[in-house]
């Protein structure tokens, strides 16, 4: 796979200034940065901890080709823009209107979610949020939505990480596409983590797990919800469904990363 261009540009394009090239090649001589994927120098403010390889090889897993118009999962075999369906969303239709994600939950898609999520690389949001952005204009347009919703965390689960990834990819996509940023919706049940998990267990795991809590702000409204990987879509359906209940005129489904059966 080739790397596809981006419309927006991530902290990575964006040109340093010289106070700040001065200063990452001071700190650099005492305490050298490297790729957190293959340990290659990198520059300390600008490459947010990912050499030009390792970036190359995110970009090369973007999702391409024929996509399920329902739930996103790639549909190899199938003509582009055809509009056929997967045999899971005709099985079981999800709650949310369509689903995008930019790239493949795997390689080093996989590591710099990991390292944003687990090891508080809360730069790397400014590599993950222009993707977001560019699936985003090549999926939808602005006037689609009201505005866009985070996947919350449960509080106790929140207070251990100290952020929720989803909330800041979700702010920075909406200063990028001039939308605004609604926090309506928590995490009412702790659930337990969905790693090992099988589909029917993650379904389970996860039902009325998220309340609306502000209805009025809601009803009628299109909105975007926002999350960092989208794996069998129990979590980002179950958020949907809250959503929905509480009047939301629809709901469709972006995250950066996608985990996919192939």
């Amino acid at each position: 796979m080739t790397a596809h261009a981006l419309c927006f540009p991530t902290a990575r394009d964006i040109q340093a200034s010289f106070v700040q090239i001065v200063s990452d090649s001071f700190l650099n001589l005492f305490y050298p940065e490297e790729c957190f994927a293959c340990s290659s120098p990198v520059a300390r403010r600008q490459d947010c901890g990912l050499c030009d390889d390792c970036w190359r090889k995110v970009l090369a897993l973007r999702i391409e080709g024929a996509l399920c118009p329902s739930c996103g999962v790639p549909l190899p075999g199938f003509a582009e823009g055809v509009g056929n369906l997967c045999l899971e969303c005709i099985r079981r239709p999800p709650p949310y209107s369509g689903a995008r994600s930019f790239g493949y939950y795997s390689s080093e898609m996989r590591r710099v979610i990991h390292e944003l999520k687990f090891k508080g690389r809360r730069p790397l949001v400014k590599l993950l949020a222009p993707l977001l952005a560019d699936v985003f204009f090549e999926s939808w347009r602005r006037d689609d939505f009201d505005c866009l919703v985070a996947v919350p965390l449960h509080r106790a689960r929140r207070r251990e990480r100290g952020f929720n990834q989803a909330e800041l990819l979700c702010r920075a996509l909406a200063r990028i596409i001039g939308l605004p940023e609604l926090r309506i919706l928590r995490r009412a049940a702790a659930t337990k983590s969905q790693v090992g998990l099988s589909d029917a267990q993650r379904l389970e795991n996860v039902r009325n797990a998220f309340k609306c809590t502000s209805i009025g702000h809601v009803a009628g409204k299109r909105i975007l919800l926002v999350d960092d990987v989208m794996t069998t879509g129990a979590t980002v359906a179950s958020a949907s469904r809250a959503l929905i209940d509480a009047g939301a005129e629809k709901v469709s489904v972006l995250t950066a990363a996608r985990a996919v059966h192939l």
